[in-house]
């Protein structure tokens, strides 16, 4: 009694290895990455970049004594990048349906942080407009200091989404190679 309920122990493992060996889903099936989602974290990631460079150069001209214009000129060039990452959410919202588990959360995650940086920019904006004298003052020092650091993780965050995106499509890739290697090897 007792060594046929092992042995049945044992044939649901080997049944269960077999079925993991040869790909066989079990219980769920996975949503494939959508290349359209892809292309645009891509594309984020380049203007998130930009966004990134132009605003740790206005935080430098908070340490300098350049004029506003000069400050809200670098605020328009951020606002340009910011708008450019807007029209590309909303592309991404539109497609997140398509995406994986992951790529759909990688949109929720882009989303958010996008709109927190539209805001804390145009909060920006408006001290500057409000007060062009006042550029080395704290209150708007603090905003350009909290604009860069926002701006550099969102920017991180979209690089390590696409980082994870490539590194994940090359594993695809060598598992695929990998595996009709072993199938030629055994014809």
């Amino acid at each position: 009694m007792k060594i046929r309920s092992m042995f049945r122990n044992f044939s649901s493992l080997v049944a269960l290895a077999l079925a993991l060996a040869t790909g066989a889903s079990i219980g769920f099936a996975q949503t494939a990455d959508s290349e359209q989602i892809s292309n645009l974290l891509k594309e984020a990631k380049s203007h998130a970049a930009l966004a990134e460079d132009d605003a740790a150069s206005l935080e430098s001209y908070t340490r300098s004594k350049v004029s506003w214009q000069l400050h809200s000129a670098q605020l328009q060039r951020i606002r340009e990048h910011v708008n450019k990452l807007g029209q590309l959410n909303k592309q991404l919202s539109d497609s997140r349906a398509e995406g994986s588990p992951w790529q759909q959360k990688a949109v929720d995650q882009v989303d958010l942080r996008l709109r927190e940086m539209a805001d804390l920019l145009t909060v920006t904006i408006n001290h500057l407009n409000d007060n062009p004298s006042q550029v080395r003052m704290q209150g708007y020092q603090g905003y350009v200091k909290a604009n860069c650091e926002l701006t550099s993780r969102i920017a991180k965050m979209i690089d390590n989404f696409v980082d994870y995106d490539e590194a994940k499509s090359k594993a695809a890739s060598l598992e695929q190679k990998l595996e009709l290697n072993v199938v030629a090897s055994s014809l």
